[in-house]
């Protein structure tokens, strides 16, 4: 016997007692770019979304958990994107002051113990919140500068939708030039949003991306907004 088919036997046999004493082996629900992405992986994204959205660690159906996946996909394609051209890193001090952020929402509540329940450390979330940070601004770095606005964008909002707004709440709208500004990153980030999904569309497109299928459960190579994954427990 050679030392190579040795070595699988006794990983075999590892595999098959993990198993037998009850542990539930990760499994791989999708490869980008020969990347595996573990379904620990998936969880922990959710997971992740939910605790910042404020939605309890709760199941969720299977379309759901698809959306999550194709989301997490992106966030891998995006940083095989930072990394390519070294973008730095966001610094610490970023980091902990929005960790302090979101900590400060849940004072009255133990703070380990919340973060348990959703089956996160904190340093998981500071690692999330790190990456959303540098991600933000890459994006901001490369999409800004081709971001434009139509003619008369800004005097259409303000009329169509801001007025509007004021008048609805009672309010007495303030002038557009005194608005404007604010009105123009409205608008700029809705435009970079459409830019971001276009450019991931693409990158989507250039990569060798590997999901399940919705319903055989067979992995074929398509768009980061397809899968098939069991809800999470």
């Amino acid at each position: 016997m050679t030392r190579r088919l040795h070595l699988v036997l006794l990983f075999l046999v590892a595999l098959a007692a993990v198993a037998s004493a009850g542990e539930t082996i990760d499994r791989i629900v999708a490869l980008v770019n020969g990347r595996p992405v573990m379904e620990s992986d998936m969880v922990q994204a959710l997971r992740l979304e939910q605790l910042l959205s404020n939605r309890p660690p709760q199941a969720v159906p299977p379309e759901e958990l698809r959306a999550a996946l194709g989301r997490l996909v992106d966030r891998l394609l995006l940083t095989e994107q930072m990394d390519s051209v070294h973008f730095q890193q966001a610094p610490d001090e970023d980091v902990q002051a929005y960790l302090k952020e979101v900590r400060s929402q849940h004072k009255d509540e133990d703070w380990r113990a919340w973060l348990q329940s959703y089956g996160l450390a904190e340093a998981d979330l500071a690692e999330y919140i790190a990456e959303q940070l540098r991600s933000e601004r890459f994006i901001d770095a490369r999409l800004r500068p081709s971001a434009r606005l139509e003619p008369g964008a800004i005097a259409s909002y303000y009329n169509n939708q801001f007025v509007a707004k004021m008048k609805q709440a009672g309010v007495q709208p303030p002038p557009m030039k005194d608005v404007e500004p604010k009105i123009r990153e409205i608008l700029m980030q809705q435009r970079m949003n459409d830019l971001l999904e276009t450019w991931l569309k693409t990158l989507r497109t250039q990569s060798e991306i590997r999901l399940p299928a919705p319903s055989s459960g067979v992995v074929e190579t398509g768009s980061a907004t397809h899968g098939n994954a069991a809800g999470v427990r």
